[in-house]
């Protein structure tokens, strides 16, 4: 990582900068995080240890099927391995930043590591595909943590007020359809191509024709359908 010397000032203008560009993401994010909340605490479990997974996977599908699993009584390999699934995506979005955080040292890929989520992974992705690459390594990686710090903090207090508010939050917010909703918001402003529109309808068709499938797989077979796509019309577009 560049070792050139930076002022606070400097380091804070880049840390709230990603912290601003994540308002809308937390705003978009409000009715799921409520509406999984709520149905955390809902369950058979205390509601401190089904909200205790938000810190812990921080990822809305894998978090809930952790808690419904662990409700039913199955085993704790079976929760685990069910969450690994579930958040295999996760290694697409490693995959695509490594790139960026390969100046980064060890302690900081770990913990960004940890940060990654699906609107955390749209703000970098964007960030760092501007021409100037998002900056150096050091402010790519300080805007990285003013994202992902901003939405973790924003996820873990929608998640608890859902959870304080079972049982008065209004039938209407279902969870089925805040989900789908709030993904569709992240993913409009990263439209900006024939690849990806091409990527996304793919996805988004494969994905509920598998939906079917367990352990939440249908989402993993229509993200590989639509990379696969993407990748294809890159080719031949440019």
């Amino acid at each position: 990582m560049s070792t050139t010397p930076w002022g606070a000032g400097a380091a804070l203008s880049v840390l709230g900068r990603g912290a601003r560009d994540s308002v809308a993401v937390a705003v978009a994010y409000l009715p799921f995080g409520l509406a999984l909340g709520a149905t955390l605490g809902s369950s058979h479990l205390p509601p401190l240890l089904a909200w205790s997974t938000s810190p812990l996977l921080v990822g809305g599908a894998a978090q809930l099927l952790a808690v419904q699993l662990l409700s039913a009584g199955a085993s704790g390999v079976v929760v685990v391995l069910a969450a690994l699934i579930v958040n295999a995506r996760m290694l697409l979005y490693g995959a695509a930043l490594a790139p960026h955080a390969a100046a980064w040292s060890a302690r900081w890929r770990w913990l960004g590591a940890y940060l990654l989520a699906d609107p955390v992974y749209a703000l970098a992705a964007a960030r760092f595909s501007m021409p100037d690459g998002g900056g150096s390594a050091r402010h790519r990686l300080l805007y990285y943590l003013g994202v992902g710090v901003a939405l973790w903090t924003a996820w873990l207090a929608m998640t608890g007020a859902g959870v304080l508010l079972a049982g008065v939050l209004p039938t209407s917010l279902h969870l089925e359809l805040a989900a789908p909703l709030t993904f569709l918001l992240l993913l409009l402003p990263t439209l900006t191509h024939r690849a990806s529109y091409g990527a996304a309808v793919t996805g988004g068709i494969v994905a509920v024709a598998a939906s079917g499938l367990p352990l939440g797989l249908g989402l993993l077979v229509g993200a590989g359908a639509g990379i696969a796509v993407g990748t294809i019309l890159t080719g031949r577009h440019g």
